[in-house]
């Protein structure tokens, strides 16, 4: 079976039981898995990498982790998504 995690995942584990500080086991584990396609995750994001230490942004989390994020108009592009709008009969 396979897992697709959504970012919320990262982030409850980054702040509450798998810190990157006190848990890699945690990380390193995700990253095997999604090696071995078990695991997983496409997240994209409306932020951006910050320098910030008070707050980690998902972008900066994912850098850190070495996955890919993008943002919902690059996920829509690459999807080639088209929103049309069409005049009422």
């Amino acid at each position: 079976m396979a897992y697709l995690l959504d970012a919320n995942v990262f982030i409850s584990a980054k702040n509450l039981h798998y810190g990157l500080d006190f848990c890699p086991a945690f990380w390193e584990w995700l990253i095997e898995r999604n090696a071995a396609g078990r695991v997983f995750s496409t997240p994209f994001t409306h932020e951006v990498p910050s320098a910030s230490t008070r707050r980690i942004k998902i972008p900066d989390a994912c850098l850190g982790l070495g996955i890919k994020y993008i943002t919902p108009f690059e996920m829509l592009r690459l999807e080639r998504a088209r929103f049309i709008l069409v005049s009422a009969p």
